[in-house]
C-alpha cells in the first residue's frame, strides 16, 4: 500500500494467563429473561460504552489517518494464544508479540462522560493522531449499532480533514493508562483494497465509514 507508519511500536505482552472476569470496569454481564411465541428464554447480554469513530483525511498529502491497537479480544484467538494456562495458581512466564493482536481502525473511543459525542471525538482525534481539531471540523457520517446479539452499544461516526500543521503531538493515546496507539498513514488510491483486505483485521464500522467516503468524496 505504501503505508508509512507516523509512530512505529515494538511491544510485547508478559505474564499472560486466562481467568474469570473480577470487578469488571467496561463490560458488565447480565441477562434479559422473557417468553415469546409461547418459549422461555433466556438471552445473555453485556452492558458496554456508546463509542465515536472518526475518518481523518489528510487533504495536503492525500492520505487517510488510521491508528493500529493491540486488541486482547483479537489476540486470544490466535494461534500464539493457544498455550494461554486457564486460572493458573501462578502467574506463569511467558511472552507474546502484540502483533498476533492488532487492528487496524479508525481513531476511536467509549463515550465515558456527559460531553456530546462530537466533543469525545475531537478529543480522541488529539489523544491518538496528534491532531487538533475541533467539532465544527466533524462532519457526522451516521450512528449505527454494535454488538446486536450482546450489547447493542451505539457508535458515532464522524468525518475530518485535516493538514500537517494541525498535527502538534505525536499523539499515540494515553500513556498513563496503558495505551499503545500507533499511527498509520494510507494513500488515498489504496484505500479500496485496503478496506476489503483480509489480512489487515479491521471493525465493519471502519470499513462502512471508509465506503461512504468512496461514495462521496472519491471524485471529488
Amino acid at each position: 500500500y505504501g503505508l508509512q507508519h507516523m509512530r512505529r511500536i515494538m511491544s510485547v505482552i508478559k505474564n499472560a494467563w486466562l481467568g474469570p472476569l473480577d470487578k469488571p470496569k467496561y463490560l458488565k454481564p447480565y441477562a434479559l429473561k422473557f417468553s415469546i411465541n409461547g418459549h422461555q428464554k433466556t438471552w445473555e447480554l453485556a452492558k458496554t460504552f456508546d463509542s465515536v469513530a472518526v475518518v481523518i483525511y489528510n487533504t495536503e498529502r492525500q492520505v487517510f489517518v488510521l491508528v493500529k491497537q493491540f486488541r486482547p479480544a483479537l489476540f486470544v484467538k490466535s494461534e500464539a494464544a493457544r498455550s494461554l494456562p486457564w486460572n493458573p495458581p501462578t502467574p506463569p512466564t511467558n511472552e507474546f508479540s502484540t502483533e498476533s493482536g492488532k487492528t487496524w481502525e479508525l481513531c476511536a473511543g467509549i463515550i465515558d462522560r456527559e460531553d456530546p459525542p462530537e466533543s469525545i471525538a475531537a478529543a480522541e482525534v488529539f489523544e491518538e493522531t496528534g491532531y487538533k481539531i475541533s467539532t465544527s471540523d466533524l462532519v457526522k457520517i451516521t450512528t449505527c449499532v454494535n454488538g446486536v446479539g450482546t450489547s447493542g452499544a451505539t457508535q458515532h461516526l464522524y468525518y475530518t480533514e485535516v493538514v500537517d500543521a494541525h498535527r502538534i503531538s505525536e499523539g499515540g493515546g494515553l500513556v498513563e493508562e496503558g495505551e499503545v496507539v500507533e499511527v498509520v498513514e494510507i494513500p488515498r488510491n489504496k484505500i479500496e483494497d485496503f478496506t476489503f483486505d483480509e489480512t489487515k483485521p479491521k471493525p465493519p464500522g471502519c470499513q462502512m465509514a471508509l465506503l461512504w467516503w468512496l461514495n462521496n468524496y472519491q471524485t471529488k
